[in-house]
């Protein structure tokens, strides 16, 4: 089984022209920093859309999370909004894969490019093969796309910086010069422990469904 992302930039349009070039070297960016959670690959196509093909589906949800909270951190002109993606996460067998991921084919590709059709103003969705596993993952993963849609830049910049190693407090504090207290504050308001245990469940989900298959 993998997991399957298919992105697009939310209001790619209102992007200036010479801004596009930084909103493609954050991606790029990116796509090397989070290889480390679990090796994927990843394509960008229609210029302001993106799939990921990624090897570990129970990694696949924290990766999809940081993708949202990098291009949030490294907006460059606020003024013409926030940069963001919708994201739909699917699960399942990969049953053709050729050299490029777009024209690859199987139930992951298919969950995931059905759900973003069908995702409206919702930015984070996650379709798998199992009936309870989709019953429960609906409800809580609402939740935290709300709680990712108010993450101001700097609190969405220290997410990354904790979520994607599991960095610690004191460690991040260090990276970018300030205070324990403050990373704390921050990751607070962010409601960064409740990210960390929808992951922790997320996890616990797949990989289940997956011993049990």
């Amino acid at each position: 089984m993998k997991g399957i992302i298919t992105g697009d930039i939310v209001d790619s349009s209102q992007i200036k022209p010479q801004y596009r070039g930084e909103l493609l070297n954050c991606l790029s960016t990116m796509e090397e920093d989070l290889q480390c959670i679990s090796p994927f690959k990843m394509e960008m196509f229609r210029g302001d859309s993106f799939q990921l093909l990624i090897e570990d589906p129970c990694a696949a949800m924290r990766i999809a999370i940081l993708l949202r909270a990098g291009l949030i951190h490294h907006t460059v002109n606020k003024e013409d909004g926030i940069w963001d993606a919708r994201i739909s996460l699917g699960i399942g067998n990969v049953e053709f894969l050729s050299e490029k991921i777009v024209t690859s084919d199987g139930e992951a590709f298919q969950y995931s490019g059905r759900q973003l059709d069908i995702m409206g103003k919702q930015r984070l969705a996650v379709k798998t093969p199992w009936k309870d596993a989709n019953e429960e993952l609906e409800l809580s993963t609402s939740f935290i796309d709300d709680i990712i849609n108010g993450w101001s830049s700097k609190q969405a910049g220290l997410i990354y910086l904790t979520l994607r190693q599991d960095t610690p407090k004191k460690e991040v504090a260090q990276l970018i010069g300030t205070s324990v207290q403050n990373v704390r504050n921050v990751l607070s308001s962010a409601k960064e422990h409740l990210v960390r245990k929808y992951l922790d469940r997320y996890h616990e989900i797949i990989n289940s469904h997956q011993n049990n298959a």
